[in-house]
């Protein structure tokens, strides 16, 4: 993999940089990718792990192709239903006919397109934005969900991540 793409140590570094300047103490992994990956803006520690595990959730929907299994609950269709509609979501998704069935897309001649200040490499920051191909955002999507998975008390089984209760 190319060292400008090790998505993993992006997140790693993104977090550690990001607790170093704010000075408050470790925050979860969880709360991290809702404010620097998904741009949810909470101010509420709990609702932002919330919010990103509903994230996580329905990347990983997407990214198995099983968008349909995720919807069947009802909760599970209402969190799918408004994470898609986010601007994480909006503009990097293919649906075709029905929005139920949304795949990771690239426009024709244009590539994904992903902005953070919350991304760090080598120390850098990595403030531009950052143009993926379809591959690559699959790859930058499973480097997430397995970061924020990590997270004590959450899991992906069956290509749906489920928050263990």
């Amino acid at each position: 993999m190319d060292p400008k793409r090790d998505y993993r140590r992006m997140l790693e570094e993104g977090h550690a940089e990001i607790d170093a300047f704010q000075g408050q103490g470790r925050t979860s992994r969880l709360e991290y990718l809702a404010d620097n990956v998904f741009d949810f803006t909470t101010y509420e520690g709990e609702y932002s792990e919330l919010f990103a595990k509903k994230a996580l959730e329905v990347c990983a929907a997407i990214s198995d192709g099983k968008t349909f299994e995720y919807i069947k609950e009802p909760e599970g269709r209402l969190w799918y239903l408004l994470m898609v509609n986010m601007p994480f979501f909006a503009d990097k998704l293919e649906w075709g006919t029905s929005i139920r069935g949304a795949w990771w897309g690239e426009s024709p001649h244009k590539k994904i397109e992903f902005s953070s200040c919350g991304l760090f490499l080598d120390g850098e920051q990595l403030h531009e934005t950052m143009e993926f191909t379809r591959d690559q955002w699959r790859e930058f999507i499973a480097a997430v969900v397995a970061f924020g998975v990590e997270e004590p008390n959450t899991e992906v089984s069956g290509g749906v991540s489920r928050p263990l209760d």
